[in-house]
């Protein structure tokens, strides 16, 4: 498939373009973050629960409190990866770009539906 470029602002924004680019890496970074603090806290619930040898019950509810957290961070992070995407297309708008951007939205889309409903019901247990 050719990749035929529709519209390209770098071409037109010159060194402001190269500053969205490295916008772009910053934000991708930002959600790398994102779900690596994720993670500790994740870790730390799973350990606060584990660790301390607690009965069946509370170690699950530490569990369940340490995947709603990671759940969160997650959602998080695919919502700040989204703009980071918006952007990178913007700047470079070919059909491939709107295509790649169209299906990570609908991945992520669909990570974010199946995450929430995961999250609700660990909200009620």
């Amino acid at each position: 498939m050719e990749d035929t470029t529709l519209l390209s602002m770098a071409d037109h924004l010159g060194p402001v373009a190269v500053a969205l680019e490295w916008v772009v890496v910053l934000i991708e970074l930002f959600a790398i973050a994102i779900l690596l603090l994720g993670i500790v806290r994740f870790t730390g619930w799973f350990f606060s629960g584990e660790v301390m040898r607690r009965d069946a019950h509370e170690r699950d509810h530490q569990l369940n409190r340490g995947r709603l957290a990671l759940g969160r961070h997650i959602l998080a992070s695919l919502e700040v990866l989204i703009v980071a995407d918006l952007i990178r297309t913007v700047l470079h708008l070919t059909l491939a770009n709107i295509m790649l951007l169209g299906g990570l939205v609908l991945i992520r889309t669909f990570i974010s539906f199946s995450l929430e409903y995961e999250m609700r019901a660990l909200e009620k247990e």
